[in-house]
């Protein structure tokens, strides 16, 4: 009968959660589980857009820039 026991390992010795309820002279298989996860990658929005722009007209570029700057002169402007 399989049952399972959990503890850890700590240079080389298990250490049980529940020492009284261990096995004792017993053949044990032992599954290591991974501590931490690995962290999610992160991927910045700036480079998820990168040269989507590219294929733009000259017009549509110089639009897109007079858009951008009359966006800037709005927050430096008096309310």
């Amino acid at each position: 009968m399989l049952q399972t026991f959990e503890g850890t390992i700590d240079n080389g010795q298990i250490i049980w959660n529940d020492p009284e309820n261990a096995p004792r002279n017993a053949k044990v298989l032992v599954t290591v589980l991974q501590l931490e996860k690995e962290p999610a990658k992160i991927e910045k929005p700036s480079l998820r857009f990168r040269g989507a722009l590219k294929n733009l007209s000259k017009e549509q570029k110089e639009k897109n820039n007079q858009d951008l700057q009359n966006l800037r002169n709005e927050w430096q402007r008096d309310i």
